[in-house]
């Protein structure tokens, strides 16, 4: 045991020195890092750089300075970075092997990256998940639902999978349905839609929009209203436009079905 301490003290004797000072170095290299990518994100997010793309380049930035920390400690403490740089590319084959997803993972978010199907805020659909890209990741795609519930999905799924971007075009068009009732005045009931798409302010009156009969069902005759809104006004008008033709057809007198059933009994 004693022998054991006096190799201990030996090494410290020696190598001491050196430890404190890679300690050092490790502290200032994680200080250094911290703020390269704290300045990075700051003057990046100033330009048109997507800001998922700056958290991108940052986590690459942080596993580049990771390695070289590790070598300028080797070099400090006179190991042999050739040999290092050997069983980091051993490591490096191992990890990669068993990890193959995870890079492949990698690789697919550059790809996302580069291709830009869609940009941090946009609301979109991948594979029938709904939610605004909240970050693009070296691994994954975190979306946020509107009922702000963070769903995290590997860049692979992302990658392979169907997306629909609803944000990638400035305007968007809203098909809503209307039914009215049989021997409603027909005239009518297209004269009062058009008065409230006519009326609403967010939509777009260059954009010519389409009232039409589209069918005759069991107990109504179906309107197809088409109009275009500015992305950011979309919901806006899918939400308020139901309530503003209900009003229009209470105050116009035109009734809206619903389900009846005629009953005939047979005394026999």
């Amino acid at each position: 045991m004693k022998e054991f301490f006096n190799q201990i003290g030996t090494y410290i004797t020696q190598y001491g020195l050196k430890i404190l000072l890679c300690v050092c170095i490790v502290i200032v290299g994680i200080c250094i890092t911290w703020f390269v990518c704290f300045l990075l994100k700051k003057i990046l997010l100033k330009t048109r750089i997507d800001g998922a793309i700056v958290s991108f380049i940052a986590s690459i930035i942080k596993i580049i300075c990771l390695v070289i920390l590790v070598l300028a400690c080797a070099a400090i403490l006179e190991l042999s970075t050739s040999g290092l740089i050997v069983s980091l590319s051993t490591l490096a084959l191992a990890i990669g092997m068993a990890l193959k997803d995870s890079f492949a993972n990698i690789a697919n978010g550059i790809l996302i990256i580069v291709n830009k199907p869609f940009r941090r805020g946009d609301y979109v659909s991948i594979n029938g998940v709904e939610g605004k890209v909240h970050s693009i990741k070296l691994f994954t795609v975190e979306l946020v639902t509107f009922d702000n519930v963070k769903i995290v999905m590997p860049n692979s799924s992302v990658l392979n999978g169907n997306v629909i971007n609803y944000s990638a075009l400035s305007i968007r068009r809203c098909d809503m349905r209307f039914s009215v009732t049989y021997g409603s005045d027909m005239d009518k009931v297209e004269e009062v839609l058009k008065n409230v798409i006519d009326e609403h302010p967010q939509i777009l009156k260059s954009m010519k929009p389409s009232v039409y009969m589209e069918s005759h069902d069991a107990s109504s005759i179906v309107y197809m209203v088409r109009v275009w809104a500015n992305n950011a006004d979309y919901f806006n008008v899918a939400h308020s436009l139901p309530r503003l033709v209900y009003d229009a057809f209470e105050k116009a007198n035109i009734q809206i079905p619903f389900n009846q059933l005629d009953v005939h009994i047979d005394n026999k």
